[in-house]
C-alpha cells in the first residue's frame, strides 16, 4: 500500500509537471510559471523591471546581471500602439506580478538560427528565464521619461553640434579615416580590454543623420544595444566601429552609405536612402 501511494505520488507530480510545462500564451509561447504571489500584473503600457537570462540550450546568450543597475527592463507596448510581433517578453510580463519567475520559450526560426553559437545551432527553442522585480506604473513611467528626456538633452546637444561642425568640414584633423570609409573621432580612450569579435557586447548610442536630425538612440529607452561584435547583426559601420574601441570607450561614428543602409529606406522612413550616419556610442 505504501508504494502504491508512492508511486501514485510520483504519477501526480509528473502529470502536474507535464500539464505546467505545457502551458502557452495567447501568442502560441510556451511557458512554465513557477511561482506565483498573486499580487497585481502590469497593464499594457506599463514596463517591468527583472532578471532576465536568455539560453540556448545550455549556452548564455545574454543576462541582466551583465547590465548597468543589473536589471533588464521591458516596457510593454501600449493598447492603443499597433504591434506588428508579440515578442515572448510581453507576452510573459502580462502573466506575472512581483515577485514571480516564469520561463517562456521561443521557436528557432532560420533568420535565428544563423547567428547561433556552432554547437548550438541545431537547438529548437531559445529560453528566457524571468523574475519579476518591479512594476513601473504609468505614472512612474511619465515621471521617469522626463528626467531621462532631461539627462540626455546634453548629449543630442553635443552630438547635433558635432555633426554640424562635419558636415561644415571642420572636423577633418580630428577624423581618424579607415580603408571601408568609416571615420571616427574618439572622444574617451576607455581603461577597458579591445573589443573581440564575437564577444557580447553593450553599447548605448545616439543616432542622427548628418544634417543632425535624430532617428534613434538607446538613452531614452535606459537600456543599452546588446549584440555579439562584429557579427553581422549591425549596419557594417557599427560593427566595423566598435571593434577599433575598447570597453569604457566613447567615440563618434561616421559611417557612409555603402557602410550603412545603402539605398533603402530604413527607421521606417526616418533614415532616408543613402543616408550617411552619425553615431554617437559608449562601450560598457
Amino acid at each position: 500500500m505504501l508504494k502504491f501511494k508512492f508511486l501514485l505520488a510520483i504519477s501526480l507530480a509528473i502529470g502536474v509537471s507535464i500539464l505546467q510545462a505545457q502551458n502557452t500564451t495567447e501568442h502560441g509561447y510556451r511557458y512554465i510559471h513557477h511561482s506565483k504571489n498573486g499580487g497585481p500584473k502590469p497593464q499594457r503600457g506599463e514596463a517591468i523591471l527583472g532578471n532576465v537570462d536568455v539560453y540556448i540550450g545550455n549556452f548564455l546568450l545574454s543576462s541582466s546581471k551583465k547590465n548597468p543597475g543589473g536589471v533588464y527592463r521591458y516596457d510593454i507596448p501600449a493598447a492603443t500602439e499597433e504591434v506588428s510581433h508579440y515578442p515572448p517578453l510581453m507576452d510573459a510580463a502580462l502573466l506575472m506580478s512581483k515577485g514571480d519567475s516564469l520561463t517562456i520559450f521561443q521557436k528557432v526560426d532560420d533568420n535565428m538560427r544563423q547567428y547561433l553559437p556552432p554547437t548550438e545551432k541545431e537547438q529548437k527553442e531559445i529560453r528566457f528565464e524571468i523574475v519579476l522585480l518591479e512594476i513601473v506604473t504609468l505614472e512612474q513611467k511619465d515621471a521617469a521619461n522626463r528626467a531621462i528626456e532631461s539627462a540626455i538633452q546634453p548629449i543630442a546637444q553635443k552630438v547635433q553640434a558635432k555633426a554640424k561642425a562635419y558636415s561644415a568640414g571642420l572636423l577633418k584633423n580630428e577624423l581618424n579615416a579607415f580603408p571601408s570609409g568609416l571615420k571616427m573621432i574618439v572622444e574617451e580612450i576607455g581603461n577597458g580590454p579591445t573589443v573581440q569579435e564575437g564577444e557580447a557586447l553593450q553599447v548605448h548610442y545616439y543616432g542622427c543623420l548628418k544634417d543632425g536630425t535624430p532617428f534613434d538612440n538607446s538613452f531614452i529607452r535606459r537600456q543599452p544595444l546588446q549584440f555579439p561584435a562584429g557579427s553581422g547583426q549591425m549596419i557594417a559601420g557599427f560593427d566595423e566601429g566598435v571593434l577599433h574601441l575598447n570597453h569604457g570607450a566613447r567615440a563618434y561614428l561616421f559611417i557612409p552609405p555603402n557602410l550603412g543602409y545603402g539605398d533603402q529606406d530604413a527607421a521606417n522612413g526616418t533614415i532616408p536612402a543613402n543616408s550617411e550616419l552619425i553615431f554617437f556610442i559608449e562601450i560598457f
